[in-house]
């Protein structure tokens, strides 16, 4: 029969082991036969184990060669950490609606079915709920009128909360708006470190205890010598704890790492911000560039510049390694009998003596105010400056500033004390949400 000649045409054309053979269409050529009985004769060479048929590869003489095929779960892990990802930069908000599917296919390079599909996976497990064509995070538990969060941060010794620094004070007004829009209620408590004591705002003590309509707690560390102390009046608190920790990830003390119910939240502290202002500096066309910083005994100092190296700045360093941050400079003025300023203005005079460059990233928005007042002290012309912290001075002083994300952070703490179970325990312990530049004008 034909297909039989076909078959014995193929077999004596001497192809190799897993070698692979022409096209249905191509073999129809080769043979000037058509291809459908090119297709039958393929189809019976399969049968009888002469030829394999891969899908989506071809067909192979004898045994087909192993191929690194991802199976179709590996494109929903892929737009799992993507979504990860989002989380933790804060692209995707806890209490937020979720962008369309179409957007977010957009954004991971997948097929919007790829997208609807991871997303009812998470809606099945609870984790999302979806209204019509609309997806959310779900609500693990209603908020009754009696629930409230605490919110814990440094004091004086008669309970006066501390704030000390805009970051504080964003900080602080975005939880109350946040729980307000929420209907959480906030008790603020006062830690007074010296003491180790906690004190409501009227001065009286306060102890720590598991209570039936506490949700969670919220606890900063903004300025607090040892964490570990403060942490240890948690040990046997049941409920959830977010915790804002301004200092280096690793310094994160053993006894809290990794523990379940609690959430470390770092906006400040990492490499990231420097990346970003790189990027943006690139994209701007400005270097090289000098990185002023007076505070480079801190971990964030140097993860500032090492974030601006590692976007592919060229960066020349000015910087002192005495202090670790504006407040210990400030002590140490105090301790001189100086004012900050002053001893600040020194330190910025010694360190521009070795500049050659006339553009800047400071440290901080209090040193970039500075180096501006330097130069027009000094009557040269205004430099070029980007700063961080997006405070009132990058405003009257009109310079770029990276702006934190306090707000997503927020978000996301409280959403953690709320919904614990179906949110946080399904990303890593430290989160960083990313912030941006803010161009002024």
């Amino acid at each position: 029969m034909l297909i039989e000649d076909v078959k014995k045409s193929i077999i004596s054309a001497g192809f190799r082991e897993g070698e692979k053979l022409p096209s249905v269409r191509k073999m129809a050529v080769r043979l000037g036969l058509s291809v459908n009985t090119v297709h039958k004769a393929y189809k019976l060479l399969s049968e009888e184990k002469i030829i394999q048929l891969v899908h989506g590869k071809g067909c192979f003489w004898g045994v087909a060669p192993s191929f690194d095929v991802k199976p179709e779960e590996s494109v929903y892990s892929v737009v799992e950490r993507h979504f990860l990802n989002d989380l933790d930069s804060g692209f995707l908000n806890a209490f937020d609606e979720l962008p369309s599917c179409k957007e977010l296919s957009n954004r991971y390079n997948v097929s919007p079915y790829i997208v609807k599909k991871f997303l009812m996976q998470k809606s099945a497990q609870g984790i999302l709920r979806h209204v019509g064509h609309r997806f959310f995070f779900s609500e693990e538990r209603p908020v009754e009128k009696s629930d409230y969060v605490l919110f814990i941060h440094r004091s004086d010794e008669f309970g006066r909360l501390r704030i000390e620094s805009e970051r504080e004070s964003d900080v602080f007004r975005t939880f109350a708006q946040i729980a307000a829009e929420q209907k959480i209620a906030v008790k603020f408590i006062g830690y007074h470190e010296p003491s180790n004591q906690f004190y409501l705002s009227n001065g009286d003590c306060y102890a720590i205890k598991n209570e039936l309509h506490c949700l969670g707690v919220f606890l900063s560390t903004w300025l607090v010598d040892d964490a570990s102390k403060l942490f240890a009046h948690f040990a046997t608190f049941k409920n959830p704890i977010s915790v804002w920790w301004e200092y280096a990830p690793d310094m994160v003390p053993v006894s809290a790492r990794n523990r379940k119910k609690w959430a470390f939240y770092n906006v400040a502290f990492g490499k990231e911000a420097g990346v970003i202002v790189g990027r943006y500096l690139k994209s701007k066309k400005v270097g090289p560039v000098h990185y002023l910083s007076p505070y480079h005994a801190s971990f964030w100092s140097k993860a500032r510049l090492q974030g601006l190296l590692d976007a592919g700045t060229d960066v020349v360093p000015l910087v002192d390694v005495r202090f670790a941050s504006p407040f210990d400079l400030a002590d140490t003025a105090e301790r001189e009998g100086v004012e900050r300023q002053v001893l600040l203005d020194r330190i910025l005079e010694s360190l521009l003596k070795n500049a050659i460059l006339d553009r800047f990233v400071c440290s901080n928005d209090w040193v970039a105010a500075s180096l501006i007042d330097y130069f027009k002290a000094k009557k040269l012309p205004a430099p070029y400056v980007v700063g961080f912290d997006d405070t009132i001075e990058s405003y009257r002083y009109v310079f770029d500033s990276f702006a934190f994300n306090v707000g997503t952070m927020v978000k996301e703490a409280i959403y953690h004390i709320v919904a614990p179970t179906i949110y946080a325990e399904q990303r890593r312990q430290m989160q960083t949400p990313l912030g941006r530049v803010v161009e002024k004008h």
